[in-house]
């Protein structure tokens, strides 16, 4: 048999895992096929296209790409993935974009939850950009959507005639909660 021969034992690269060992530190960016698993230092961009494992001796500083990640060492920055299993001895500080995230017991998680942006892109559109959806939170005033031209007195004639005015003689609008009923 010679060097390169079919049955050489070689794994396909369907099935290969990388493997990026403890004590190694790697900088910049990570592309692989298949599946990683990260025993070492790692900082800097890292895309899988199948899966991504941190393993307890395992940290990572960057961004993350993957459909299946899984914590169980040290990870801080951004993570986008399918799927995201924080393990007993996993700890993650950043912002996770993801609609499947679950923690163990022990597990650590100190940041901001989003949906996966795929989910993201169905819900925003781009010719929505700028309008009043994106300023929901804004002061009406600002917006538009109240105009400062009318009177408390047409506000007052919205009211609920069992609630009571803050201060009727000076006609200041009233705010009515409904929630109560």
């Amino acid at each position: 048999m010679g060097i390169f021969s079919r049955n050489h034992g070689v794994k396909s690269q369907s099935s290969a895992t990388t493997l990026i060992a403890e004590g190694c530190t790697i900088n910049g960016h990570i592309r692989v096929e298949n599946r990683l698993q990260i025993d070492g230092h790692v900082e800097g961009q890292i895309e899988a296209s199948n899966q991504i494992k941190i393993s307890e001796s395992g940290y990572v500083v960057g961004e993350i790409t993957t459909d299946r990640l899984i914590i169980n060492g040290e990870f801080e920055g951004t993570c986008r993935a399918a799927h995201i299993e924080i393990l007993s001895h996993g700890s993650v500080s950043g912002t996770i974009y993801s609609d499947n995230l679950s923690i163990e017991t022990g597990g650590k998680f100190t940041g901001i939850t989003n949906p996966s942006e795929k989910m993201l892109s169905k819900y925003q559109s781009p010719d929505l950009e700028g309008s009043d959806i994106d300023r929901l939170d804004a002061d009406p005033l600002e917006t538009g959507r109240l105009d400062p031209s009318h009177s408390s007195q047409n506000i007052s004639d919205l009211e609920d005639p069992d609630s009571e005015s803050l201060d009727e003689e000076k006609h200041q609008p009233t705010f009515i909660n409904n929630a109560s009923r």
